[in-house]
């Protein structure tokens, strides 16, 4: 399971163990992941104004700080650092939550149907005008409750046999 840049990084692995042939995880969860470095997704101008915790100059210094000191020779759209660019063939099944009023709404859209494109059993629910991660706030969001119970009988239904 990741949220937000360990989804990324979540599937950044899994990508890699496919890559060398290694055993992968029976399913991934993702909630709001960050698969796109170089925020090409209509989301990051059209969510701008809704998304109240993700701001644009904040990922432009989490990149440069992820990438660090050559971030400007690194292709943003490389797969190695982006995984929405990369393979989702052989992936496991695969459940992503994302809010709509999120800048990261499109990188869970475009990860969605590429892994939809490459056969993967994937699973898309989307939190109508609700902010990035917005299960985490399950306390604020009657509509968290139902994704978590609705991420538990998934991760249920894949995993116990």
């Amino acid at each position: 399971m990741g949220e937000s840049a360990g989804g990324g990084l979540s599937l950044l692995t899994i990508q890699n163990l496919i890559s060398r042939q290694y055993a992968i995880p029976r399913c991934v969860v993702l909630v709001s992941p960050w698969t796109d470095l170089s925020s090409s997704g209509e989301s990051y101008i059209r969510n701008r104004p809704t998304d109240v915790l993700i701001r644009p100059e904040i990922l432009s210094w989490t990149i440069e700080q992820v990438l660090g000191d050559n971030h400007e020779q690194i292709k943003r759209d490389d797969p190695v650092y982006s995984p929405m660019f990369g393979s989702f063939e052989r992936f496991p099944p695969m459940y992503i939550t994302v809010g709509t009023a999120e800048v990261l709404e499109d990188d869970s859209r475009h990860v969605f149907y590429k892994a939809k494109q490459a056969g993967v059993d994937v699973t898309l629910e989307e939190g109508l005008h609700l902010a990035h991660a917005y299960p985490l706030f399950y306390s604020f969001y009657p509509e968290a409750r139902n994704t978590l119970e609705n991420i538990k009988k998934w991760i249920k239904e894949k995993t116990i046999h």
